[in-house]
């Protein structure tokens, strides 16, 4: 009996289990063709702890069966400030990321800036599914120091290639332009840093 129960799991297929979402806690959700084979997948944001990093929890429908099945669930990337449903008290959130679908299939991820301080960074990530797992594909951000005249920056870079384009303001308020020529990289979402971001783009 042991070894015809064995066999039968054997035969099984194998099912990749997700972690438990609770709803209220879901930021934002996507939908769009991630791994290009025509089916409807998702993507979604989800909060952990007050004032910690987001969760991205991504899932891929199987066409045969019809059904979402976790594709990875990435960690520390995703920063921001909800103030969730168990801190009463807040009634709007401080700063939440977005996320658009993009007619290639990748996924446009928006960190916008911590309302703290004058000086604001807003960041965007490309992401897209190549070979089984989410990279970044495009890295974008623009700086402003909002009680300084004229302090102002902008990148925006290919990842994958290596080439984009930045701008700087000057003291009299002109921008100077650059164009970004870098290695060109293949990143992983889940072990992309910022850093690497702003090298690039000479910062």
């Amino acid at each position: 009996m042991r070894a015809m129960l064995f066999g039968l799991a054997m035969l099984a297929p194998t099912i990749a289990l997700a972690e438990p979402i609770e709803t209220q806690k879901i930021i934002t959700a996507l939908t769009g063709d991630w791994n290009g084979d025509g089916a409807v997948d998702l993507v979604m944001i989800v909060e952990t702890a007050p004032s910690d990093p987001m969760d991205m929890h991504f899932f891929l429908r199987d066409r045969e069966h019809n059904f979402l099945r976790p594709a990875g669930i990435v960690r520390d990337q995703i920063t921001g400030e909800w103030n969730g449903y168990d801190r009463p008290g807040y009634e709007a959130s401080d700063t939440e990321p977005e996320l658009t679908a993009l007619p290639n299939g990748t996924i446009k991820l928006y960190l916008p800036a911590m309302p703290v301080g004058s000086k604001r960074t807003n960041q965007t990530l490309t992401l897209a599914y190549r070979d089984g797992v989410f990279i970044v594909a495009g890295f974008a951000y623009d700086y402003h120091d909002y009680l300084e005249d004229n302090v102002a920056s902008d990148c925006d870079y290919n990842v994958l290639t290596g080439k984009g384009k930045s701008s700087r303001m000057r003291e009299d308020g002109t921008t100077a332009h650059a164009t970004v020529s870098v290695e060109g990289k293949i990143i992983r979402f889940a072990e992309w840093n910022t850093s690497t971001g702003f090298s690039a783009c000479g910062e």
